[in-house]
């Protein structure tokens, strides 16, 4: 299903190096941006949580809670 702005999404837990980054939650997607640095076209989604700072990620981990 296709992320837009607005959306709310749940993510899974995010590991880099072996170290937790992100733990499981969900939240809603503030931006929207193009993925400029890898060669494909992926998209990057700005996710606002309660309480905490904006994170990115790829749209490709996100799932849609509610539209």
């Amino acid at each position: 299903m296709k992320i837009s702005v607005g959306d709310k999404v749940s993510y899974e837990d995010t590991y880099a190096a072996g170290v937790k980054m992100v733990s499981a939650g969900v939240g809603k997607v503030v931006e929207l941006k193009p993925d400029v640095y890898g060669k494909s076209n992926k998209q990057i989604a700005v996710i606002k949580r309660r309480g905490h700072e904006p994170f990115e990620m790829f749209t490709s981990g996100l799932e849609v809670v509610d539209r």
